[in-house]
């Protein structure tokens, strides 16, 4: 009977430094292979994905067995307890081919109903078979999702010469060790252009340009959470000549560097959501990617944007393409902020919720804000801006800032208005907005000081057209203009602004009045708390 030394020595002969396994649910990666004294028997050093899941760095007992990123995420297993995981020929066969083909992998004995009389009725599930068969033969299999199956090398590559029609594979959250052994695989799948490998942990490639010819029609990659930074991300690049979309969330990117001229040539989109980035700067030597359409940047720890090539009142070269920028999340803490994104060349999307620049300012107000400092915006958080919000927000804009305007040495005489370079600064567009619906009146302007709670309607809002429409009732701000009280009605009954037709119904006169000019405030109307709102269309 051999001897549990030699026992453990050929659970471990095929396994090697570098290589990955599973845990008890936890994932890792082998750093040692041997004996760890005063004990016998060999052991594994491991370094556990997770930095807390272990016990130490490497070292027992004074002596540095393996090294490690953190402080307590090595350990010391016996190999009986890691298992190093299966081929992907095996994973597609358990994924893909029933045990009966004929049943298509159901249990056909619990496929029966029973009347009121306890007679069975045997179901048959039409089409099984036929499915089951359609799916095991690989030939015919388009997309693969083999995620979480402990995949953790190719096997027979004449296998997987059976897989020619493979445009998108998920192998994330497995155990496979090395982006050349990705490269094994996808070499195998000439039509493939979707791959998703988040949650792995690959030793980088030592000659990456040779692994091209296995990502050649590769457009969209998604390598989320795996403990990349942009130095890795870039040696990879080379591997990946015709990507169109880049997925790097939860990462550990925090610095970035320019991007040589013959990487990335044909990128439309790239997601750095949930990364450590904090520096503008950083992100701007994104700005050459001569196609880059859409860049995500939410949850990371960016407090201001700003682009020193060009001063306020100019557009600037970098990102020539981006028409959709994602900050949600982030830390931005001032509006100079919002008055550099005008300077790019076609931002028509932006994303921009829950930044602390927006504490404190009602929402309708920041909305206003944003959309009259970004001359472009045709999308906000994921909201149509229409015409009549434009004009809206920008008249209501000239208003609240016309008192700044005149003290700044604005005036409504063309000739004599000499704003200063700091106003100019603060609100760029402001001039273009004064040349385009001329300046706010001295009763137009608002009263900054009021408060809130003072100049708040609470009315009812109804349908009488269409009683399947629920009727509401609603705070709104007697500053509110017609026109942003029916984007506010599209939002909320999904009836186009254009269509809209208002009017309210006095519950002092009783009698019905008509709200026929979109660009008055609705106290304009005399509305008051108690009143009824009727949407017509």
């Amino acid at each position: 009977m051999p001897s549990q030394e030699a026992v453990m020595e050929k659970e471990i002969a095929n396994v090697s430094i570098g290589a990955r396994f599973v845990s008890d649910g936890d994932c890792g990666t082998v750093k040692y292979i041997g004996e760890v004294p005063p004990t016998t028997g060999l052991w594994l050093g491991v370094e556990w994905d997770k930095p807390d899941r272990g016990k130490h760095d490497g070292s027992h007992q004074g002596t540095r067995y393996f090294q490690c990123r953190s402080a307590t995420s090595g350990s010391f297993l016996r190999p009986k307890k890691a298992d190093f995981g299966i081929d992907l020929t095996k994973a597609l066969s358990d994924r893909y081919v029933p045990d009966d083909l004929e049943t298509g992998g159901i249990d056909t004995s619990t496929m029966y109903v029973q009347d009121e009389k306890n007679k069975v009725t045997v179901v048959e599930m039409v089409g099984a078979s036929m499915i089951a068969k359609k799916q095991s033969s690989f030939e015919n299999l388009q997309e693969i999702d083999l995620r979480e199956t402990k995949v953790c090398r190719t096997g027979s590559e004449d296998f997987l010469k059976k897989l020619p029609n493979i445009t998108e594979l998920n192998i994330s959250k497995n155990l496979i060790p090395s982006w050349e052994e990705v490269s094994k695989m996808t070499r195998q799948m000439p039509k493939l252009i979707l791959l998703n490998l988040s949650e792995n942990r690959l030793v980088l490639p030592s000659n990456p340009v040779s692994l091209a010819t296995a990502f050649s029609r590769l457009q969209d990659l998604v390598l989320n959470n795996m403990d990349l930074d942009w130095e890795q991300v870039m040696v990879c690049a080379p591997m990946w000549p015709q990507l169109r979309k880049l997925f790097l969330c939860y990462n550990k990117i925090a610095a970035i560097t320019r991007v040589q001229s013959d990487l990335f040539q044909h990128l439309e989109l790239l997601n750095l959501e949930s990364n450590q980035i904090t520096d503008w700067q950083q992100v701007n030597l994104l700005g050459h990617l001569p196609k880059l359409q859409s860049l995500l940047l939410a949850y990371n720890p960016l407090s201001c944007i700003a682009f020193h090539d060009v001063p306020v009142g100019q557009k600037t070269a970098l990102f020539p393409h981006l028409h959709m920028l994602s900050i949600s999340h982030c830390k931005i803490n001032e509006w100079d902020s919002f008055n550099e994104l005008d300077k790019l060349q076609r931002l028509k999307d932006l994303r921009y919720k829950k930044n602390p620049i927006l504490d404190g300012i009602q929402l309708e107000r920041a909305e206003e804000r944003v959309i009259a400092k970004i001359a472009g915006l045709t999308h906000m958080n994921r909201c149509q801006v229409f015409e009549d919000d434009r004009k809206g927000a920008e008249l209501v804009y000239l208003k609240t800032f016309c008192a700044d305007w005149l003290k700044s040495g604005g005036s409504r005489e063309p000739a004599k208005s000499k704003p200063s370079q700091q106003f100019l600064e603060d609100h760029p567009r402001y001039e273009k907005l004064v040349q385009l619906y001329g300046a706010a009146e001295d009763s137009e302007m608002r009263n900054q000081t009021s408060a809130l709670k003072d100049t708040l309607i609470v009315m009812k809002i109804r349908c009488p057209d269409d009683p399947s429409k629920r009727e509401l009732t609603k705070k709104l701000p007697g500053g509110m203009e017609v026109t942003k009280l029916k984007s506010l009605l599209h939002r909320l009954y999904k009836i186009d602004v254009s269509d809209q037709k208002l009017s309210y119904i006095s519950h002092k006169a009783g009698q019905e009045i008509e709200l026929d000019n979109d660009l008055r405030p609705i106290n304009y109307f005399s509305i008051e708390t108690g009143d009824t709102l009727l949407v017509r269309w």
